[in-house]
C-alpha cells in the first residue's frame, strides 16, 4: 500500500464512520417518532399524521431509513421502545440546503382510505411539482429541489408541503376538525406532530 492509497483509505474510512453515524441518528430520530406516532393513535385514534423529521437532511435514501425504523416491530426485549407504527399512515418531510425529501406510507390496511400517489400529488400540488422518486398505491417518495432564481426555498416549501398534506387528509376526513366543546385535550407540541 502507498502512502497516497493509505490517506485515501484512511478518508474513505472516515467518510464511512460519518455516514454510519447519520444513519445511526436517522434510524434512532425514526424508531422514536414511531413510538410517539403509534402512542397518539392509540390515545387519540387518528390513523394518518404528517410530521418533519431533522436529522435526514433532506436527503432522501436516509429519510426512508427513518420511515422504516418508526414502522418497525417493537421489540419487547429492548430497553427502549422503537418503532411501532406501521398500521398508521404517515407523510415525512425533511429539509436540507439543496432541498426537501418527503415519502408517505399508508398501510395495507388502510388503503381503502387513502392511496399514497394522490396524497403525494395533492402535497405536492402548491409546490409546482417535485420529482416523484418511487411510486406505489401504499408508498410514494419524492424531492423538491431548492431553486433560489424561480423562487422556490427549502423552508417554505417545506411548510407548504406539510400544510397541504393536513389538507389532503382533512378533505378525506381524517384529520380532526376543531371542536369547540372538546379543548380538554391538546397533543404534545414537541412531538413537532402537525395537527
Amino acid at each position: 500500500v502507498t502512502a497516497n492509497q493509505g490517506l485515501w483509505c484512511h478518508v474513505l474510512s472516515e467518510i464511512e464512520m460519518a455516514d454510519a453515524k447519520q444513519i445511526a441518528k436517522c434510524v434512532k430520530e425514526g424508531g422514536k417518532k414511531g413510538v410517539e406516532l403509534a402512542g397518539c393513535a392509540d390515545l387519540g385514534g387518528l390513523e394518518f399524521f404528517t410530521t418533519q423529521m431533522q436529522e435526514p437532511k433532506g436527503d432522501v435514501d436516509l429519510l426512508q431509513m427513518c420511515m422504516d425504523a418508526a414502522n418497525k416491530e417493537v421489540d419487547p426485549a429492548e430497553e427502549e421502545s422503537k418503532g411501532g407504527s406501521g398500521e398508521v399512515g404517515k407523510m415525512l418531510l425533511s429539509a436540507g440546503d439543496a432541498g426537501l425529501a418527503l415519502i408517505n406510507y399508508v398501510p395495507a390496511s388502510k388503503a381503502d382510505k387513502v392511496n399514497a400517489e394522490e396524497w403525494m400529488a395533492a402535497t405536492l400540488k402548491e409546490v409546482g411539482g417535485g420529482e416523484v422518486r418511487k411510486s406505489s398505491p401504499t408508498t410514494c417518495v419524492a424531492y423538491v429541489a431548492e431553486d433560489k432564481a424561480t423562487g422556490r426555498f427549502v423552508l417554505k416549501d417545506k411548510d407548504t408541503c406539510q400544510a397541504q398534506s393536513v389538507q389532503f387528509l382533512k378533505a378525506k376526513g381524517l384529520f380532526p376538525q376543531a371542536d369547540e366543546e372538546e379543548d380538554d385535550w391538546v397533543p404534545d407540541e414537541d412531538a413537532d406532530i402537525e395537527w
